[in-house]
């Protein structure tokens, strides 16, 4: 912002600004403020909406960017508040999740106040406003009212069927991989998956991915909307386990076409990073490692998106640049 001193700026934030809202009960504002003092050259604002500890203000900005950057997140706040009761009942609903917690992974408490702030992301999640109009406010609280209605029992349906599948996994690797080898048995379909544990030399390497991919924290790196795709990650994951214990070598070698794009993800994640597109760009790398780990290891159980090295190093690319700019 400009000098406080400025008296052009400080007249105009008196006349705009405002402090504590908690609803959209000020009208429309306009895209741009122009304000002039005798004087003194015109002064150009934009106005957005800001959250500051909790409190939504109406603030002042000097570019455009940073008013359509904190407007989004306090047109958040005020929708939320706008839908305080119907919030306070997907609360309730989520304590179905409580039976399924699992011991030294995900205690019930966690498990229901990670939920709610998950589907509190995919309720309020908006498009940046064209303007600061009251009619677009009142459509994303109705859009959002939508999202919320039955949301938390979907949300236990899912948690449940991914919980059980990494049980499944967590079983067929064992909590430690052992140096003997265990027979396979011959693999025709996903409802074979249910013999003994194999325990090979890959176990290791598999449990880590496991790990990595549906860690005790999940709901708060895997959004609602990927909620879907992770029973298939696992599913390819258990297919993984029996052919490598079938075919070791024929899993090192696809495992060496993954391992550059692993590595890249690594470094990349290992970077402080302060642009929001930054952050989207290496979620879309991690999915789409994802789904190459399934057209590799478990190709019959379909991928969600075109994928393959080519497309991997294009992501990575635009990666590169998101993270330079």
């Amino acid at each position: 912002e400009p000098a406080k001193e400025n008296p052009a700026w400080a007249a105009a934030a008196r006349k705009w600004e405002r402090f504590g809202l908690t609803a959209w009960n000020f009208g429309d504002i306009p895209e741009r403020v122009i304000w002039s003092e005798p004087g003194a050259p015109p002064l150009e604002a934009w106005p957005g909406l800001q959250l500051q500890e909790e409190h939504v203000c109406l603030r002042l900005f000097r570019s455009p960017e940073p008013a359509r950057r904190a407007t989004v997140v306090g047109v958040q706040r005020l929708i939320e508040l706008a839908l305080q009761k119907d919030l306070g009942w997907l609360q309730k609903d989520l304590r179905a999740l409580s039976k399924l917690a699992v011991a030294g992974f995900i205690s019930a408490e966690d498990l229901q106040s990670q939920a709610l702030e998950n589907l509190k992301r995919h309720i309020l999640n908006i498009e940046p406003f064209a303007a600061l109009v009251e009619t677009h406010f009142n459509a994303a609280v109705s859009k959002a009212r939508e999202r919320l209605a039955g949301a938390a029992s979907l949300l236990v349906e899912r948690v449940a069927a991914i919980l059980n599948l990494r049980q499944e996994v967590i079983r067929r690797l064992g909590p430690s991989p052992l140096p003997a080898v265990v027979r396979p048995r011959t693999l025709s379909d996903l409802s074979q998956l249910g013999g003994a544990p194999v325990v090979t030399g890959p176990a290791m390497m598999l449990r880590k991915e496991l790990d990595s991919l549906f860690p005790g924290n999940f709901f708060e790196i895997i959004s609602f909307e990927r909620l879907p795709n992770i029973p298939r990650y696992l599913k390819a994951l258990l297919l993984r386990a029996e052919r490598a214990a079938m075919n070791p070598t024929k899993d090192q070698d696809r495992a060496r076409q993954l391992a550059p794009y692993l590595e890249k993800l690594r470094s990349i994640q290992s970077m402080p990073l302060a642009s929001t597109g930054a952050r989207n760009q290496i979620e879309e790398f991690r999915w789409m490692i994802e789904e190459f780990k399934v057209s590799l290891f478990a190709q019959e159980l379909g991928t969600a998106m075109p994928v393959s090295p080519k497309r991997l190093d294009q992501q990575f690319e635009r990666l590169q640049i998101e993270v330079g700019s």
